[in-house]
């Protein structure tokens, strides 16, 4: 009767264990599944949206021609860019900073002895576009040193 009574305690135990370890994987594929159902992405119906098309208008300096040697210790800067720009123009000498109203601007700068890098940069007002920029090399050699 030792025999018996120690069997049945074993094979309780034993198909105890086996249908636990069952349920809980069934418990824990059925977690899984709801957690990749959830990570899988909704279909939802794409709408176009007509797009605004904007008109680029490109950073031009029309005068002065870049590599210019000039006589006077000022010149005279016109370009144009796009509308409410922000227009930064910066040499070793001087920065100027303005917003331009109309499509073309000019301004008069103020040229150091030799050689002067003028960097000018356009910052459109829409954000998405690039800003531009333009560097011109003018020499200042006045006729008496």
């Amino acid at each position: 009767m030792k025999k018996e009574t120690f069997l049945a305690a074993f094979f309780g135990v034993f198909f105890g264990l086996v249908f636990s370890f069952l349920l809980l994987a069934n418990i824990s594929q059925n977690q899984l599944e709801q957690k990749t159902k959830q990570l899988l992405p909704q279909k939802k119906e794409v709408s176009i949206i007509p797009v605004k098309t904007t008109s680029l208008k490109t950073l031009t300096i029309n005068t002065p021609k870049n590599f210019l040697a000039a006589e006077r210790e000022e010149i005279i800067i016109e370009g144009e860019a796009e509308k409410d720009a922000l227009i930064v123009i910066q040499s070793p000498i001087k920065d100027l900073v303005f917003q331009n109203k109309k499509e073309k601007f000019k301004v008069n700068f103020p040229l150091a002895l030799g050689e002067n890098i003028i960097k000018v940069v356009a910052y459109p007002k829409n954000r998405n576009l690039k800003t531009q920029e333009k560097t011109l090399y003018i020499y200042y050699l006045p006729k008496e040193i």
